[in-house]
């Protein structure tokens, strides 16, 4: 039983005449009446019975009849699927996200997207950025952002961003009314760093060693967020990335905290990362170019946040 004996019975079932299933199938009637000889040959029982001119299904026709229709429905699910795939309407996208944008930046970019997207399915999990590399790498991810190194992104469709880092200060610190923070003027102020084994403070502890002042670190943290709770009650200040302080400014009520440029640059690199040996969906494509530009635009116009609580 092929698909055009299927088609052709249904259509017979569905008009009630051979005549009127030929013109809807856009068949000769002889044709029409072949296949379904054909067919009842093939199955070896009788799929219909005329009385007046008229064609009457038998009890097996319906039987029959109810499988084919749930095939063709099948068919229907499946030409809606393709055009759904077409439009990037469809699929299911699986994101790692190290801490920081996990908080409220990447959550933001996937709730616009997915409102754009209404039958795309999404998981977003936020991992440590060894983490998100190691389950990238073992095709766990669809995209990851993570803190990457120079040589990570030369691989495959790896995209790199370097973040220049603001200083976060309380409101009523007396460096408060500068637009630039340097290594200087933090010469024995209390800081609120991450752990010697990040970035962030290896690149910091460099510049103060190198222009001959003291970083005097009074907190550590694992994340800037929490970090950024310390700045809050005024227990020191802290160089941290953008996209922290972002996360930080869609929660937190102004008044509290300020940002301020840093000077020389501090980077905090970070990447889009894609399965080496998989091809990216269209829906992760599409995302990764939506996120990328978001990304950008934190970096263009770091003045979002420097304006912000003033």
């Amino acid at each position: 039983m092929n698909l055009k004996q299927m088609e052709a019975f249904r259509a017979v079932m569905l008009t009630g005449s051979v005549s009127q299933a030929a013109k809807q199938l856009f068949r000769t009637q002889p044709a029409v009446s072949m296949m379904i000889s054909s067919l009842e040959s093939e199955i070896g029982f009788q799929l219909f019975e005329r009385h007046k001119k008229r064609l009457y299904p038998t009890p097996e026709a319906n039987y029959l009849y109810k499988e084919v229709e749930a095939i063709f429905n099948r068919i229907q699910d499946v030409s809606q699927t393709v055009q759904d795939i077409q439009n990037k309407q469809y699929g299911f996208l699986r994101i790692g996200c190290m801490p920081g944008p996990s908080n409220f930046f990447v959550p933001d970019i996937l709730a616009d997207f997915l409102e754009d997207h209404p039958k795309v399915q999404a998981s977003l999990q936020t991992r440590t950025s060894d983490a998100v590399v190691e389950w990238i790498a073992s095709n766990q991810y669809d995209l990851g952002i993570a803190e990457m190194t120079k040589h990570q992104s030369q691989i495959g469709k790896n995209q790199m961003f370097e973040l220049p880092c603001l200083c976060a200060l309380p409101a009523d610190h007396p460096l408060a009314g500068n637009e630039v923070i340097t290594p200087e003027m933090l010469d024995g102020q209390s800081m609120i760093t991450l752990h010697p084994d990040h970035m962030i403070f290896h690149d910091l502890m460099q510049l103060f060693e190198a222009s001959g002042h003291r970083m005097n670190v009074r907190l550590q943290t694992r994340f800037f967020i929490p970090a950024l709770k310390f700045v809050e009650r005024g227990l020191g200040v802290s160089v941290l990335d953008p996209l922290s302080a972002y996360s930080y400014t869609t929660y937190a009520q102004p008044g509290k905290v300020v940002f301020r440029r840093f000077q020389p640059d501090v980077f905090l690199r970070i990447g889009l990362m894609f399965p080496a040996d998989t091809p990216a969906s269209m829906i992760t494509v599409e995302f990764a170019e939506l996120l990328r530009k978001r990304i950008e635009g934190v970096i263009d116009h770091p003045e979002q946040m420097l304006a912000w609580g003033e």
